[in-house]
């Protein structure tokens, strides 16, 4: 009896030892962020999103894609809800509470305001004035950093932000340069300028609570080499161009 069990014992043993090998990570990302990622009929998009599925397929990691609100999104690792969160911009106040992947994509921030006014290049331009930028984003403490003469005013998200501005409550709203024209062409189509170049540069990557999940890091950089050498990268950004 006893040799007849030990086969089934070592294959529960195996079992056992697959499915922690192949641990599931869950990694949240904002219900709207175009074009880097979105929820649209149940499933998660974008570019930022293929980016990442690539390089997680390349280093053989299993992902659970979680939606939540744009403002959530840092709160989902700091109370574990998730082990990651993307695309999240590297900065050095994020640097004090998150550990970073290699960048998935660059991007920025740029200024928008109403039209037919356009929008300065320059966060100069705007001295005196009143910038509204979601809280959680990157150019609230960049402004505050380096351009003291502007009055931010803090929102919770690109979409209040924009109804701000709309509204007449802020003199220009600043926001990622192309999220925040995918989500004004949507809201506000017509009505809203950006200017022709970022007033600060910062890169996507995947994020997690600080001192923690150091191999989910390592492995995905991995994976982000291997899709960077082989042309993956190259051609999932040539498609999203085109959309």
């Amino acid at each position: 009896m006893i040799a007849l069990l030990r086969p089934a014992v070592a294959a529960c043993l195996a079992s056992i030892s697959l499915v922690t090998s192949a641990q599931t990570r869950r990694v949240a990302h904002a219900e709207s962020f175009p074009p880097y990622a979105e929820a649209r009929d149940g499933r998660s998009e974008g570019l930022a999103v293929d980016i990442l599925r690539s390089a997680a397929a390349k280093a053989g990691l299993q992902l659970a894609l979680v939606v939540v609100p744009f403002e959530d999104l840092q709160r989902t690792v700091e109370d574990g809800r998730a082990d990651a969160i993307f695309p999240t911009g590297i900065t050095p106040e994020r640097r004090k509470t998150l550990d970073f992947s290699a960048p998935l994509l660059s991007t920025g921030g740029s200024l928008y305001v109403r039209a037919p006014d356009q929008a300065p290049n320059e966060l100069s331009a705007l001295a005196g004035r009143t910038v509204v930028t979601p809280r959680t984003g990157p150019p609230a403490a960049y402004i505050e950093n380096n351009a003291p003469q502007v009055k931010v005013l803090r929102s919770a998200s690109y979409e209040e932000s924009l109804a701000m501005l709309m509204d007449g409550k802020a003199d220009a709203a600043a926001l990622n340069s192309h999220v925040g024209g995918r989500i004004a062409d949507k809201l506000y189509p017509g009505k809203v300028n950006v200017a022709s170049r970022m007033f600060l540069e910062v890169p996507l990557a995947v994020a997690v609570k600080k001192g923690t999940n150091a191999s989910l890091l390592l492995e995905l950089d991995k994976g982000l080499a291997a899709i960077r050498a082989d042309g993956t990268w190259e051609s999932i950004n040539r498609r999203w161009a085109e959309k």
